[in-house]
């Protein structure tokens, strides 16, 4: 498999000369996620079962008697394990890069994250979106499913409307369980929409990390004369002179930036924006090594 020798080489291999102290940083962050996330909760609530001799009467739901004169006990999971769901964009815009593309690095991050974490035995799924949840694969520890996770992450194209604030809503509703939430996109949707989808999970009880990814083109916009631009997302042609059109440019796309930045600290969700030139690993690295900030933009 392709997509599976790459991040071996490419990310893990890396990981492993990065030195000792920034390696175990990033693992004992990944194997310990699940504490900050269940802090100061040991066991979780799985469902009923009716009520036997002997049992404590402490775990009696008293407000299904009070509806059912049934007497049900409150059944607890044991929370041993962190869940996440790594989120991938699979929009058109992600398909830009003249080299590596913007979905071809998301594509490697999401693999070398699934394989940091199972490998700590915690479980992990995927989704992959663009306007609408195109799969969604609930998290499993399995090697295997590992497996199954790089298929798909090899199986799907960018194509397709961006929506992700409305596809991100969806999938706060979908996870019923508290967890992780990592997102990788490259943001390009209304700001402030993509922001209240984000604090949507943060009130489900989600930890949220953003990973944006970017092409140093789109930021250093270095187009001289006139060019013909054509949208990836059934944009019209457009005919700009790039060097006078430049700095407007770059101010739209800073105030764009700033605004899902500063609305994503205040709710508490780190913002990690990496370009598709970088190593790989050493940007993991940064990444699972920075403090998420605390929620209302305190640390």
């Amino acid at each position: 498999m392709g997509l599976l020798r790459s991040v071996q080489e490419d990310v893990l291999h890396r990981l492993g000369r990065v030195g000792v102290a920034a390696r175990h940083a990033v693992e004992s962050l990944l194997a310990g996620q699940h504490r900050s996330i269940h802090r100061g909760l040991s066991v979780e609530f799985a469902g009923h079962r009716p009520y036997q001799l002997g049992d404590d009467l402490r775990h009696l739901d008293w407000r299904v008697y009070a509806r059912t004169d049934r007497y049900d006990i409150k059944v607890f999971e044991e929370e041993t394990r962190l869940r996440a769901h790594i989120v991938v964009d699979y929009s058109g815009s992600m398909a830009y890069g003249e080299g590596t593309t913007k979905l071809e690095y998301a594509r490697m991050l999401a693999a070398a994250l699934a394989f940091l974490m199972v490998r700590q035995g915690d479980a992990v799924g995927l989704v992959q979106c663009d306007s609408t949840v195109r799969s969604m694969v609930p998290p499993v520890s399995t090697m295997g499913h590992l497996l199954t996770l790089l298929e798909h992450l090899e199986s799907e194209q960018a194509g397709g409307d961006t929506a992700l604030g409305t596809v991100i809503d969806d999938i706060a509703e979908r996870i019923q369980r508290r967890g992780l939430v990592i997102v990788i996109t490259d943001a390009f949707d209304d700001p402030e929409r993509l922001v209240r989808s984000l604090r949507h999970l943060r009130h489900r009880k989600q930890d949220v990390r953003l990973f944006q990814i970017i092409d140093r083109a789109e930021c250093d916009f270095p187009f001289s004369g006139a060019y013909d631009f054509i949208g990836m997302e059934h944009e019209p042609r457009l005919r700009v002179d790039g060097d006078r059109a430049r700095r407007l440019y770059q101010q739209q796309l800073e105030s764009h930036h700033q605004t899902v930045a500063a609305g994503c600290h205040a709710a508490g969700i780190q913002v990690e924006r990496i370009a598709t030139d970088e190593d790989l690993a050493l940007s993991l690295v940064r990444a699972l090594t920075r403090a998420a900030p605390a929620a209302g933009g305190r640390r």
